[in-house]
């Protein structure tokens, strides 16, 4: 009797541990109808979130706890969205973004010399950095690098150790550290570069069509991914140099003592 007691009481707690969830979702589309890819969707600041795909199409199971928080979906190259995630229940939904006029400096045409610019720090003999196994969409990486002035930004120099996926899709996106814990998103339209499956060190070189003007300062170089093949993890060689990591979309940075590396190529 008193082992059926503690069954009933422990098959009790276990359904009570494992909190109900809702499905919720849709597409993303814009102002003419097209599906927006890689879109950020989540719950600002909770560690909950995902990303659209190459569709538009969402899909979350959201906890019941998290139901009257705000939805929020972000694109750079559009006006946030956000509303009620209990609002959302039911049918597949359908979100429309409006654009965002993305204002790009003038650029003086004039000789600049170009230099390879790299964030602080001493290898950790034998130290690796990975990704979450699970590969969540939105999770960030990324460094800081100081400008003494305005310049050119032409390609950014991504060491990798190994890659075990099958491929990463990952996307830069550039920020303005005025505060250092919540990085200001330039207006700059982010590039995406596919890392394939490798065994051993390899260099990973992003490249701007038409290179975007960053301002002076302290300037972060976020790594995003977006989408991954496969399973495994990606790594990176680890550097005595603090960083910001944020574990999927939306959710609020948290900063390590350690750190990848990265270089960037600036014309000034």
């Amino acid at each position: 009797m008193k082992c059926l007691l503690f069954f009933l009481l422990f098959s009790l707690f276990a359904a009570n541990a494992q909190e109900h969830k809702t499905e919720i979702n849709g597409v993303v589309k814009d102002a003419k109808g097209k599906p927006v890819a890689f879109v950020n969707v989540g719950v600002m600041g909770k560690g909950f979130g995902g990303m659209s795909d190459e569709a538009g199409k969402f899909c979350l199971f959201v906890p019941d706890s998290l139901l009257d928080d705000q939805l929020t979906i972000s694109h750079i190259a559009y006006k946030k969205y956000s509303s009620c995630l209990r609002e959302l229940t039911g049918s597949p939904v359908t979100v429309v973004l409006e654009d965002s006029l993305l204002v790009l400096p003038e650029v003086s045409i004039s000789p600049m010399k170009g230099k390879w610019i790299s964030n602080k720090g001493i290898r950790v003999p034998g130290g690796v950095m990975a990704t979450d196994s699970i590969g969540s969409l939105g999770e960030e990486i990324g460094i800081s690098v100081k400008l003494d002035k305005e310049g050119l930004l032409e390609q950014i120099r991504l060491p990798i150790f190994r890659c075990g996926y099958d491929s990463v899709l990952v996307r830069i996106n550039l920020y303005h550290l005025s505060d250092e814990m919540n990085p200001e998103l330039l207006p700059v339209q982010p590039i995406y570069q596919t890392i394939r499956k490798m065994e051993k060190k390899e260099k990973v070189l992003f490249t701007y069509d038409t290179p975007p003007l960053i301002p002076a300062g302290n300037i972060r170089v976020g790594f995003e991914i977006v989408r991954v093949y496969g399973k495994g993890k990606l790594f990176f060689p680890l550097y005595s140099t603090s960083s910001l990591h944020r574990s999927v979309s939306l959710d609020t940075y948290k900063k390590a003592p350690f750190g990848i590396k990265a270089s960037v190529y600036v014309r000034q």
